[in-house]
């Protein structure tokens, strides 16, 4: 038996998470998740809480659920995988499982070696100087070096290969394993009979169309969605403009994952816009895609800086478990970075408070984002989930 690890969103929880939890399972094995924050990689809120999402994980066959942090959750692929895979590792976990379009765990291994060479770094570099993208870039300089051409094109390859380079830069000895994504294709708006993306599932939700997302997620999962629950980051459009028209220059320069000028570029669009949709539009571009200037836009109004990045999280910090769940943190090596309450965080250093202290703050304005806003402190409030 093995404790298999999975890093997730569940933004919300459907059957594809539960075909991959169902997998996990398999020969007994215990099943952690790390899920993330309040507020997600491409660059918006949740669609609903974290807290919300580790029941859903846990009722649908998760033992033990931790949390990634939005310093890493809202990030980019890189930094995201970097802090679930630290997460699990801390955990004990001796497997990794994702779901990729492929579904050939020896093809990205292998697109992952490429990718962490040297060689791939300077091939990247001479492609830059022929004044293409990043992402151009990085796509010739992988394809000269062996990497499929299609193999990076589609999300979840990238984000596995990213999980597996984020292990080997780090030195974390850890199996990994992957099965093929089954129904619609990443935000996809196709209906398929057995699974949907999810983003159609959360558009549905946002419109209030309960019934229909349910019926795309599993049995264990239904019932939890409720009006006042759901996230909708169109709540928040004032607060957020508001904000970024009272920083200055200077406080754009040190977001994470900022190309040169483009802090200027923030700067004077947040100005001139008048809507979320209106600030999207003045800085996106073929060399800045819409997830990377969404997240960037929300680093600034929640304080996020560099300071961080690419580094990995001070603690791991447990949502919820089962009995099987308890038995993994009662056999952790490390039990010091395991925290199950706010409490305890404290004694851990000044970065660790750093950290805590900019997901408490997170937490307080997602609070604003849901149809019936609370108060702030959740982080200090939310009760541990015991299943």
């Amino acid at each position: 038996m093995s404790t298999v690890g999975i890093i997730a969103e569940f933004n919300p929880l459907h059957t594809g998470h539960k075909f991959l939890i169902d997998t996990a399972k398999q020969n007994g094995n215990t099943v952690v998740a790390v899920i993330s924050g309040n507020f997600v990689q491409r660059g918006d809120t949740a669609i609903l809480s974290k807290a919300k999402r580790a029941e859903m994980a846990l009722r649908c066959g998760v033992d033990l659920v931790a949390e990634l942090p939005v310093i890493w959750s809202m990030s980019t692929a890189q930094n995201f995988a970097l802090g679930g895979v630290v997460q699990l590792a801390r955990l004990g976990c001796d497997e990794i499982l994702f779901g990729s379009e492929c579904g050939d765990i020896n093809k990205l291994i292998k697109a992952a070696n490429i990718l962490c060479s040297k060689e791939f770094d300077i091939e990247v570099s001479n492609e830059i100087k022929n004044g293409i993208t990043f992402a151009a870039a990085r796509q010739k300089a992988a394809e000269k070096l062996g990497v499929e051409p299609d193999l990076l094109t589609a999300a979840n390859n990238n984000l596995g290969i990213e999980y597996i380079c984020a292990a080997k830069r780090l030195g974390i000895n850890i199996k990994f394993s992957t099965i093929k994504r089954i129904g619609s294709g990443h935000d996809s708006k196709d209906i398929n009979e057995t699974a949907v993306s999810a983003s159609l599932l959360r558009e549905k939700i946002i419109n209030g169309n309960f019934g229909f997302a349910e019926k795309f997620m599993p049995i264990e999962a239904r019932g939890i969605l409720k009006n006042e629950i759901v996230s909708d980051i169109t709540r928040l459009e004032k607060a957020i403009l508001s904000v970024l028209r009272m920083k200055t220059k200077e406080d754009f320069k040190n977001l994470p994952d900022l190309s040169e000028g483009l802090d200027n570029k923030l700067h004077l669009s947040v100005r001139v816009a008048t809507s979320l949709d209106d600030l999207y539009s003045m800085i996106k571009s073929k060399r800045y895609t819409l997830s990377r200037v969404r997240r960037l836009v929300l680093s600034a109004f929640l304080n996020i800086d560099n300071s961080l990045f690419l580094k990995p999280p001070p603690y791991t910090r447990v949502l919820g478990s089962t009995d099987k769940g308890n038995e993994v943190l009662a056999s952790v090596p490390n039990k010091a970075l395991i925290v199950t309450r706010a409490s305890e965080i404290k004694g851990l250093g000044p970065v660790a408070q750093k950290v805590f202290d900019t997901e408490s703050r997170a937490t307080d304005i997602f609070a604003l984002s849901l149809l019936k806003p609370h108060g702030c402190g959740n982080e200090f409030t939310s009760k541990f989930l015991k299943f």
